[in-house]
């Protein structure tokens, strides 16, 4: 049985707030986007033949076997030492990344590094071995190309590499 109401009523009314409290904190923090998606991506290896290719990791697509595994970038045989790059053809000014491991829990990024295209870099702690994000903040700075590098991997990776990796701008 379906009851319906005739009517409805409001009660009472928002209070807005006012302009001058709303200011007087300072400015709003500067938004983020990714900007992954308009990168160039390149890699250590992929594995073109399953669909697993560098593109998969910046397609806004959380997934991967034992999911859908043509939605991940996987090495052929890769372990530590692989990376990938994405490289903007002019900079821009990045303070965060957040990386997705390959959601099984066979292979699985046990530390990293970040390397930007002005010489720094930074460490990455090992990523969720169920593919949650691992989100890694940094100093804000303008770069062309940001490498990740899986630097040690667990005893029973065998094809490292990332369901996503989303890298956030200041706008």
């Amino acid at each position: 049985m379906v009851i319906t109401f005739p009517r409805q009523y409001t009660v009472g009314t928002p209070t807005p707030i006012p302009t001058s409290a709303a200011t007087s904190a300072g400015p709003p923090p500067a938004a983020e986007t990714n900007v992954a998606g308009t990168a160039t991506d390149t890699a250590s290896s992929e594995n073109p033949a399953d669909g697993q290719t560098a593109a998969k990791t910046v397609d806004g697509v959380v997934d991967g076997y034992p999911g859908d595994y043509t939605k991940e970038w996987a090495t052929r045989g890769g372990i530590s030492g692989s990376w990938l790059q994405l490289s903007w053809p002019t900079p821009v000014t990045v303070n965060s990344a957040v990386l997705y491991d390959r959601p099984n829990t066979d292979d699985q990024v046990t530390a990293g590094t970040l390397s930007f295209s002005d010489g720094s870099t930074v460490a990455v702690p090992a990523l969720d071995n169920a593919g949650a994000a691992r989100t890694v903040t940094f100093t804000a700075r303008a770069t062309t190309s940001v490498r990740f590098t899986a630097t040690t991997v667990s005893n029973s990776t065998i094809n490292v590499g990332l369901a996503e990796l989303q890298v956030r701008a200041l706008q």
